[in-house]
C-alpha cells in the first residue's frame, strides 16, 4: 500500500450550527427578561377613594399572595423586615412607605407586616390600591 494514497480524515467540527442556536437563545433571553423583571405579580384590592401623590424617594413594600415580602423588589424575610426598616430610618428620617398587598394575602400576613411598620415608626404610610371597577 502506497502511503501517499491514504485519504486525510478530516477533524473539523461545523460550529455554524451551534453559533446559530446560541445567538437565538441569546436574542429570546434579551427580549424576555424585562418582562420577567418588571415587577412583582400582585393584585391589588379595589377602592373607591382618590389617589394620592407619594414622595419621589418612596420606598415599596410588597406582599405577595403566597406571603412572600419584597422591599422595592428585593425578597426579604419577615424576621429581617424589622431591620432593614430600622437602617432606613436611620438614613432618612421620614421614611415614607408605600404598602402593596395582594387581594389574596393571608391577613395575619399584613398585620405583622403593618405591626413592624408601626413599632418601627414609620408614619407616613400609603396603601395602594387600583380604581373600582363598576
Amino acid at each position: 500500500m502506497n502511503p501517499h494514497s491514504r485519504k486525510k480524515v478530516v477533524s473539523e467540527i461545523n460550529v455554524t450550527n451551534l453559533v446559530d442556536v446560541t445567538l437565538v437563545l441569546l436574542i429570546v433571553f434579551i427580549l424576555l427578561t424585562p418582562m420577567i423583571e418588571s415587577g412583582i405579580d400582585l393584585n391589588l384590592p379595589e377602592a373607591s377613594a382618590q389617589k394620592v401623590d407619594t414622595p419621589q424617594d418612596v420606598v415599596t413594600l410588597s406582599v405577595s399572595k403566597f406571603g412572600v415580602i419584597f422591599w422595592n423588589r428585593e425578597k426579604v424575610e419577615l424576621e429581617d423586615l424589622s431591620q432593614r426598616i430600622r437602617s432606613e430610618k436611620e438614613r432618612k428620617p421620614d421614611l415614607a412607605v408605600l404598602l402593596r398587598g395582594d387581594t389574596d394575602v393571608p391577613y395575619g400576613q399584613m398585620v405583622k407586616v403593618l405591626d413592624i411598620l408601626r413599632n418601627r415608626g414609620v408614619n407616613q404610610l400609603d396603601i395602594a390600591t387600583q380604581t373600582e371597577t363598576k
